[in-house]
């Protein structure tokens, strides 16, 4: 495992060193913020305070403020796109548990008609069975 020493850049032109100040295996990235939208960067897997917290972009900044902008809207659109789909696939799920809950919801009914019904009888009976048996008493 390679150790480098604190503050040594990790990328060289093209090449990515593999591993950083802790000794973890470093990861590229791709950061979406609006100061640097699509920007990749490599980092200490626990680059967000933890251990070394090292990073280094890789990519060089955008030429202007307009392709930055640019760009960062096109992925806000995106991501809307994909939300946009998310939502659509859970209306779809909920649309589906309201009709099997409404199915039930019919059934149920029904159950408890009939059990009314028979309820009733029951009753019937057992007055049938009282004025029955106590004439005979």
């Amino acid at each position: 495992m390679a150790h480098y020493a604190p503050g040594t850049p990790r990328v060289m032109g093209k090449y990515v060193k593999p591993y950083c100040g802790c000794g973890l295996a470093m990861t590229v990235k791709t950061t979406w913020t609006r100061e640097n939208p699509g920007k990749r960067f490599i980092s200490c897997p626990k680059y967000s305070g933890h251990k070394c917290g090292y990073y280094e972009f890789f990519d060089e900044d955008l030429p202007s403020d307009y392709y930055r902008d640019l760009l960062w809207e096109e992925h806000q659109k995106g991501k809307r796109g994909v939300q946009r789909n998310e939502m659509k696939e859970q209306i779809h799920v909920l649309t589906m548990e309201k009709k099997l809950l409404a199915d039930e919801l019919t059934c149920t009914k029904a159950k408890l008609q009939l059990y009314d019904k028979l309820f009733l009888i029951l009753i019937g009976i057992l007055i049938v069975f009282c004025v029955v048996f106590g004439m005979k008493a």
